[in-house]
């Protein structure tokens, strides 16, 4: 206890370098921590988001946009499948359940997403109300801030946009609320498909009559299919029968990895210059420690003139930069988590999905490398000064 306290004292004789030295070993793991802990975020989130999408199929394009689109609904224009296709899923044996996808409306900037009911029931457990059985009701998102028996008016496209209008004739009642998941389908809207079809059946065509509805419904098309597989190998097979001249069918999975690989090399680039950040840290550490420890040259050669050991005094000038050292990994590890989060909060806005951010055993293993490797990079001046006779120091002096 005695000792501590003499450490302590130690450390508030000299302030200004003692700040120095935590600040810039702060700054260190705080970098490397960020790195990797948003990295890990925005892997574990992704691939957590895209978990309900075993298959998707929709038209001809990029396999990436398709999945922003379906999984994440970020607003594109995806080119429409005819809903022959859903149909002819429905009734495979080898499919559990098949859900339609339909972008293009909003409501306050929250998008709709015409689907089936089997899409909600296979997904969810509505956490109020129940799921929608007429064309104009709504199962909506836990942060849209529509509670069951709200009425309101859809807008083609966004507010804004080239094209946009509001569909002021249509109302939806909402009858059903789903569970928050931290996900972007937490401010979505779910229709059944027939309504949206309904909608711009009619605004394309005003003067169709009634009984042309169902033929034009099918022409309208879907934006993409869900398809859940009733097992490994029956996805494998629906997704080779639709990977065709028409259609394209993909595991969300698989564009993952591939984003994650485009992430592994920007990952890579950030994590050497976090590496030559850190050596320049080092170095600029080391001129400090000296500094630091010249400072108390003519206090360490007053103990060795009274007859303190040399030893006593290697170990108290060790354990004063090791404390240093444990103050400074502390704040940096709370600095990194905390400048992770807020990234982390910032993108999840923006991409729809939560990035959970935590700390595990690699980073457990990582902080107790860099205290080893500081341990080390203590004993360089504390030798020095060990080194050194009373006599030696006071004649610089």
């Amino acid at each position: 206890m005695l000792r501590l306290k003499l450490l302590c004292l130690n450390i508030r004789k000299h302030p200004l370098g003692s700040l120095m030295i935590v600040l810039l070993i702060a700054f260190s793991v705080a970098l490397s921590m960020t790195v990797n802990l948003q990295e890990r975020a925005f892997r574990e989130g992704s691939t957590k988001a895209a978990e309900r999408f075993d298959l998707v199929i929709g038209g001809l394009g990029s396999e990436t946009q398709l999945v922003l689109s379906t999984v994440y609904l970020q607003p594109a224009m995806l080119p429409l499948i005819p809903t022959q296709h859903l149909t002819e899923l429905e009734k495979n044996p080898q499919v559990q359940w098949a859900a339609p996808l339909a972008f293009g409306d909003f409501y306050q900037g929250m998008p709709l997403v015409g689907t089936n009911k089997a899409f909600i029931a296979h997904n969810y457990t509505l956490q109020q109300g129940r799921n929608f059985e007429q064309h104009y009701e709504a199962v909506v998102g836990k942060k849209t801030g529509l509670n069951i028996g709200d009425v309101f008016s859809p807008v083609h496209g966004q507010i804004g946009e080239s094209g946009a209008h509001a569909h002021e004739a249509v109302e939806y009642r909402v009858v059903g609320v789903l569970p928050e998941e931290q996900s972007i389908w937490d401010s979505a809207i779910l229709v059944p498909i027939e309504s949206i079809w309904d909608i711009h059946a009619h605004h394309d065509h005003e003067d169709t009559h009634a009984h042309e509805d169902a033929h034009e419904h099918a022409d309208l098309g879907v934006s993409a299919i869900i398809v859940k597989p009733k097992t490994f190998s029956a996805a494998y097979n629906l997704r080779a029968q639709y990977r065709n001249e028409h259609t394209q069918a993909l595991f969300p999975a698989e564009v993952l990895v591939k984003i994650y690989s485009i992430l592994g090399d920007s990952k890579t680039v950030l994590t050497w210059i976090a590496s030559i950040t850190q050596i320049l840290v080092a170095t600029a550490l080391m001129m400090v420690i000296v500094l630091y420890f010249r400072q108390q040259q003519r206090q360490i050669a007053a103990w060795r003139i009274f007859g303190a050991p040399r030893h006593k005094i290697l170990l108290f000038a060790w354990l004063s930069l090791l404390l240093l050292v444990v103050i400074a990994m502390v704040l940096g590890t709370m600095l990194g988590y905390m400048v992770a989060q807020v990234i982390a909060n910032a993108l999840s806005a923006k991409s729809g999905f939560a990035m959970p951010v935590y700390l595990q055993g690699e980073d457990a293993y990582h902080l107790f490398l860099l205290f080893i490797i500081a341990m080390c990079i203590a004993l360089i001046p504390s030798f020095i000064l060990y080194r050194q006779s009373p006599t030696q120091i006071l004649n610089k002096d």
